[in-house]
């Protein structure tokens, strides 16, 4: 059923195939899972003042820049990198308004990322099925072809289409068993990466911009 033949051999079959575009997708998945956590590892460093007794005016804001600075070098420092683009933002137009609308652009910009990274995922779990509607298609023209080839009188045609068309038939819904367990662990992994994210411009919004002082 899984395999789509009745021993281990050397041939291939559509369930085969599925299964190593299902695996491809379980690694796509892990790589980004190993992501998410890298990115938000960089929640644990503190770069902004979080009580609400500060002000940030231009010289905390100068520390701030020299914390993060290092760290929004890395690929993965997507929070520092926002708090660095924050920072110098403000101190060219000095507008807290402008500097708000420049963060609200970012998060856009880094949810349409996200999006993208998962096109790949998306891909595989669109094309499972569609190798098992083939396998299926595939199985029922063998089915046929049995029945044109072979005499009605035959009392072993009609375990033969049964075979035929039972495997038919099993490859599409292994396919689709594949695509709704890939589906479902892209959803909740997608979603969880942008909330990430928004958690980023929270942070960022409640702990940097909030207190900013503008300058007279």
């Amino acid at each position: 059923m899984f395999l789509g033949k009745s021993e281990m051999s050397l041939t291939i079959t559509f369930q085969d195939i599925m299964w190593i575009v299902f695996i491809i997708g379980l690694i796509q998945l892990k790589n980004r899972i190993t992501k998410i956590k890298n990115i938000k590892s960089y929640q644990q460093s503190n770069y902004l003042p979080e009580d609400f007794e500060t002000i940030i005016d231009n010289q905390v804001l100068t520390e701030i820049i020299r914390s993060v600075k290092n760290d929004a070098k890395e690929k993965e420092g997507i929070l520092p990198y926002m708090i660095l683009q924050i920072s110098l933002q403000f101190r060219t137009n000095n507008s807290i308004s402008i500097t708000s609308d420049f963060l609200t652009k970012q998060l856009e910009l880094f949810l349409h990322e996200i999006e993208l990274n998962y096109n790949k995922l998306k891909y595989i779990i669109w094309l499972i099925p569609s190798l098992g509607f083939m396998g299926t298609v595939y199985g029922i023209g063998l089915a046929v072809s049995q029945l044109g080839e072979g005499s009605i009188d035959d009392p072993n045609l009609l375990t033969q289409m049964a075979g035929s068309l039972g495997v038919a038939f099993n490859t599409t819904l292994v396919a689709l068993v594949l695509s709704v367990i890939l589906q479902y662990f892209t959803q909740h992994y997608e979603a969880m990466e942008e909330r990430v994210i928004n958690d980023f411009g929270k942070y960022t919004l409640d702990n940097l911009i909030n207190k900013i002082v503008e300058k007279k």
